[in-house]
């Protein structure tokens, strides 16, 4: 075997299995994609029986579908004799009941005999699944023969090897786990130099004409670069798809194609956002675009060690968070997800869809993420009623964010009207290092700004704006001016008219009542005030404000609001 062609996870699975530390591994992750080996596709099962474990005499695979099955002739031979023995036929039982007493006694007795063997367990979290307590008598005694080879000494001495395959240690029952004994490996998505040989071999062996077939034509590595975050049979299949279309592709409607592929693998937990927005878009907010362009600026220039980790963005209710971050994007050119409520009612499940996401995230890094209205999304550390769940997330949660390989490719943002809601171990650096605070229009200039630029957004660019009495009117969010320029419409659709003019705007401001909750609205803003980590980002008149005055009112509000 060439080493050098080896994937990472192959050598981990070497080294620890010479140290002598386990029999028993569990491959999780990308194990329903195509191994990439010495130019040939394998499915991983496959990969292990004909590559990983050529050199062993007896190779047995199972699942609970199909029963056992075997690499070779020989392998099955053995078993059917040592089936005629115990069962007076060929054919070894498929129930997991019958099946692994058998294979323990098989397993002693050929390792009595020197030989060497491996089995293959593919979908094991149907034999052990993560239900705790409510295990069936069958699958806890699966789950007793998986940790009894795992540390039995003659297995640990003897040439053997058990491998389960499974998409997520999530869904696994957590004392196999945990076992001291039993060694988790990760199956990765493949890197860019794995893209880059598979789709090379993929236009010589199959589809010759691909490249013409998309414009402009792509390179082959920049097709790989473009493919990050697909498995070898998505990015197979999109290639098919284009090489027997009649008609060529754009290089658009390719990477809508991807984006489309990895939505449906995350399961609708995760949604791109549309970034082909840049700041010049949004209206207001000088000193956190000021900022913002500058991390751009770092970003686009390749140092990634100085950028922060993870921003926190906060501000009362319609002040323009989720655009400004969509617009942020747009202006460093990679893409934006939005991350789902990945929480579910089901044990194992909600661990096990954000070990997929996680997952997902490192493939398709640089990338940036949201996490809207994160003070509920996210959870504590102290949540009660769920068994640990909530904990177990928290922890995965802020050990990945925090993680110094992620710094300047997976940049987190978090969306909160609420950051005191939020846990201060999500807001610490390291994580959510920078906190973004963002107000509504205070001065006349601002409000003129921002409501000529919802004009512009919302087709209303006639209208001929005023050029004094800005500072009579009321110190709205954008979101407050964007409902008032839309009942201005409304009202020039009514009286028959093209498009609205300033009059209709004022009538409409005559008879405009604002939602009751301007405490609310305080109180998040003092909070906002309260969080952000830069001075030079909060309006004058919260610049000079002490900590100590901030408290109070902050406090005042929150007795008045309970």
């Amino acid at each position: 075997m060439n080493a050098s062609q080896l994937p990472e996870w192959v050598s981990e699975l070497a080294r620890q299995y010479f140290a002598g530390r386990t029999a028993l591994f569990i491959l999780h992750g990308n194990v329903h994609d195509i191994v990439w080996y010495e130019d040939r596709e394998f499915l991983l099962r496959d990969f292990l029986l004909q590559a990983v474990f050529r050199r062993r005499e007896l190779v047995l695979t199972y699942n609970r579908a199909t029963g056992l099955g075997y690499r070779d002739e020989n392998t099955q031979k053995d078993i059917e004799a040592l089936t005629r023995v115990y069962f007076e036929r060929t054919v070894p039982p498929k129930a997991p009941s019958e099946l692994f007493p058998f294979l323990h006694r098989y397993f002693l007795r050929r390792l009595a005999e020197g030989r060497k063997m491996a089995l293959v367990v593919e979908f094991a979290e149907t034999l052990t699944p993560a239900v705790g307590a409510s295990l069936t008598s069958e699958e806890r005694a699966t789950l007793l023969y998986f940790l009894r080879w795992a540390q039995d000494p003659l297995f640990l001495r003897s040439d053997i090897t058990v491998i389960l395959l499974t998409e997520s240690l999530s869904e696994l029952h957590p004392k196999l786990i945990s076992n001291p004994h039993v060694s988790a490996i990760r199956v990765p998505f493949p890197d860019e130099q794995v893209r880059t040989a598979f789709i090379s071999a993929l236009l010589t062996q199959k589809m010759p004409d691909l490249l013409s077939k998309i414009i402009p034509s792509p390179t082959v590595s920049s097709l790989a670069a473009a493919f990050g975050g697909l498995t070898l049979v998505q990015v197979q299949k999109l290639l098919a798809e284009v090489s027997e279309s009649r008609s060529p592709w754009a290089e658009t409607q390719l990477l809508e194609r991807k984006k489309m592929l990895v939505e449906a693998q995350a399961g609708g937990l995760l949604e791109f956002m549309s970034t082909h927005l840049t700041l010049e878009a949004v209206a207001g907010h000088h000193a956190a675009k000021a900022y913002l362009r500058s991390v751009a600026l770092a970003l686009r220039a390749g140092h990634t060690s100085v950028i922060p980790m993870g921003f926190l963005i906060t501000g009362p209710v319609g002040t323009g968070k989720t655009f400004l971050i969509r617009c942020f994007a747009g202006e460093i050119g990679i893409p934006m997800v939005q991350l789902k409520n990945f929480r579910s009612p089901w044990v194992g499940e909600t661990e096990a869809n954000l070990e997929r996401l996680l997952a997902l995230l490192e493939a398709l890094a640089p990338i940036a993420v949201v996490i809207d209205e994160a003070d509920t999304q996210l959870g504590g550390r102290d949540q009660e009623g769920d068994s640990g769940v909530s904990a177990r997330v928290f922890g995965r949660l802020a050990h990945f964010m925090s993680d110094p390989q992620h710094r300047g490719r997976i940049l987190w943002f978090l969306l909160t009207a609420r950051p005191d809601l939020l846990p201060v171990d999500f807001k610490r650096q390291g994580r959510a290092e920078e906190h973004i605070p963002l107000f509504a229009p205070t001065t006349p200039e601002e409000k003129k700004e921002v409501v000529q630029a919802l004009a512009q957004r919302l087709g209303l660019s006639a209208i001929l704006l005023p050029e004094k009495g800005w500072e009579e009117l009321p110190d709205f969010s954008g979101a407050e001016w964007e409902a008032i320029l839309t009942r201005a419409r409304f009202r020039a659709v009514i009286e028959a008219k093209d498009t609205p003019d300033w009059s209709d705007v004022t009538a409409v401001l005559e008879e405009f009542i604002p939602p009751t909750y301007p405490e609310e609205v305080a109180y998040m803003t003092y909070v906002a005030v309260l969080e952000c980590t830069r001075r030079s980002l909060l309006p004058p008149m919260y610049q000079n404000l002490s900590r100590e005055e901030l408290f109070q009112r902050v406090e005042r509000l929150r007795l008045h609001l309970r």
